[in-house]
């Protein structure tokens, strides 16, 4: 079924909005706003029921539901004030909305808001109907232009092991990641109401491509057996190539937790390869657009050196030269600051932290759900030692987007420095399943958590892996040398603490891991050093 208000159509079966027939990406929570607002035109709507409709049985704060509203108000800035809210009681949907009944079909006029109630509710009863035939009749799409949001498309997951009864649990977990994914402010994401008759008539991916106009698409199975879960998930492309695929085996204890957690992690990991599958498109070939340079500079950064970092920033003042609206270039441009500080290369920190701080600001006030925004601003409050002022930025990234690997880790180094390891090394660890290409600070805390717990051994595989092939920032090295200390490999650590010395002559140990807020932590970790002679 679709709805036609304004210069806009709310395409309910396939789950999207679009203006003249162009698709406006909206998260999926803020698509079923609108579509709650839409389906009761002219009428006071109130939070509770917005609430009740678009997350029922969760808890969330007022400001989730200022957001959708923010971003719907962006999507329909064109056509003024659709969406009027009327202060302390809730929202109208101040426009006449008209069910269209098909592709070919003649509209109706505008019906007044009363009408146009009725009429949607007994139209929204066949809606399920109509999305199995729509799918059925489904007209080729035309190429997504460059600079344009990948679009991906979660394939309903196969229930395996023959029970029918327990369909109901990969169908959950589905739409699970389908909202997680929803979240990534880089992916226009296909709603359930879109991928559901996949579940029943399988297609190819060159034809799911071609129905859903997707670059990507997620395919999969469920199995649950003698008290375990196995989820096998694959990305791929219209062609059916396979770039990532990833296996959860695990336990069912707390079958809520395992699916929220298997959630988590498989979101992450589908939005990160989608993105830097897009980076490295956008990289091979000439910007055209701001939002390509935004990608090519972000593929600069994966691996950030000295000189990468600089062509990032370069690339992102050309994005905004274009775009000085482009949010996602000032968080881009915020990070390219931010990065040269915690590695050492910045000439000048103070200087480099506040135009950091600037940028993630700026990208803020534009969009306020950029999650990476929020994670600079906590890690450059961490640099400063302000540590409730940086958990409070990441608890803000985590509220929006529960998968994101760097809101994820950098909570982890919040944890790992004020004392709370065990917690530290689980969210770090969660970080770097999600992303095992997470930055070398991130996994340089995960081995400092794993030394501070006294698993030495841990910490000595993480250290030697990020600095595999001698490469690596140099804190690397001296929590290297504690750890080979601690361990009792005395001609290890007195090579690694020469390397330190050789590579930074003004290394300080007295100040090295001062940010520690637990003395008998701090202890511990300066004991190791002297261990290894640095002191």
């Amino acid at each position: 079924m679709r709805l036609r208000f304004d210069r806009y159509v709310l395409d309910l079966d396939r789950g999207c909005l679009l203006r003249e027939g162009r698709e406006i990406a909206l998260r999926p929570k803020t698509f079923a706003v609108l579509r709650h607002l839409a389906g009761n035109p002219g009428r006071l709507v109130s939070k509770e029921e917005l609430f009740a409709a678009v997350w029922p049985r969760l808890v969330v704060t007022d400001d989730t539901l200022v957001q959708s509203i923010g971003e719907l108000r962006r999507a329909l800035a064109d056509a003024g004030e659709l969406i009027r809210t009327v202060p302390r009681r809730g929202y109208r949907f101040e426009a006449d909305v008209s069910p269209i009944a098909g592709d070919t079909a003649t509209l109706t006029p505008a019906l007044s808001p009363g009408r146009a109630r009725k009429r949607i509710s007994l139209a929204l009863l066949a809606s399920a109907a109509v999305a199995a035939i729509a799918y059925g009749i489904a007209a080729y799409r035309a190429p997504i232009p460059a600079g344009a949001k990948a679009a991906i498309a979660i394939l309903p997951l196969r229930s395996q092991g023959g029970d029918a009864a327990r369909d109901y649990f990969a169908d959950g977990l589905t739409q699970d990641v389908i909202s997680a994914m929803g979240r990534f402010p880089e992916l226009t994401v296909m709603s359930w109401n879109a991928v559901s008759a996949y579940k029943i008539q399988p297609a190819p991916p060159s034809r799911v491509a071609r129905e859903l106009g997707v670059l990507y698409q997620v395919e999969g199975s469920v199995l649950r057996d003698a008290g375990r879960v196995r989820v096998d998930a694959r990305l791929v492309d219209a062609d059916g190539r396979v770039h990532w695929s990833g296996r959860y085996d695990e336990t069912v204890a707390d079958l809520f937790a395992l699916q929220d957690r298997i959630t988590r992690e498989i979101a992450g990991a589908l939005a990160l390869n989608v993105t830097r599958i897009e980076e490295s498109r956008a990289a091979s070939k000439s910007a055209s657009e701001a939002y390509d340079y935004v990608l090519r500079a972000r593929s600069r950064m994966q691996q950030p050196t000295r000189a990468g970092t600089a062509e990032a920033r370069e690339l992102l003042r050309r994005a905004i030269e274009m775009d000085p609206g482009s949010a996602p270039a000032h968080v881009a441009l915020s990070e390219a600051y931010f990065a040269p500080v915690v590695m050492g290369w910045s000439e000048s920190p103070a200087q480099s932290l506040a135009r950091a701080e600037e940028a993630a600001h700026k990208a803020l006030a534009l969009d306020g759900s950029q999650v990476r925004a929020y994670v600079v601003l906590g890690r450059i409050h961490l640099l400063h030692h302000r540590y409730a002022e940086a958990d409070a930025e990441l608890q803000r990234a985590l509220a929006i987007n529960p998968s994101d690997a760097h809101a994820i880790a950098g909570r982890g180094n919040v944890l790992m420095w004020t004392g709370e390891t065990r917690a530290a090394i689980e969210a770090l660890e969660q970080a770097q399943r999600i992303d095992p290409a997470v930055n070398a600070m991130d996994r340089i805390a995960l081995g400092l958590a794993y030394y501070l717990d006294g698993n030495y051994r841990r910490a000595v595989e993480q250290l030697e892996t990020t600095l595999h092939g001698g490469l690596g920032p140099n804190p690397a090295r001296v929590i290297l040398a504690a750890a080979y200390a601690r361990q009792g490999r005395a001609e290890d650590a007195a090579k690694m603490a020469a390397d330190v010395r050789r590579l930074d002559p003004t290394f300080d140990p007295a100040a090295f891991g001062s940010k520690l807020r637990n003395p008998a932590q701090l202890e511990a970790l300066r004991a190791g050093l002297r261990a290894a002679g640095l002191s």
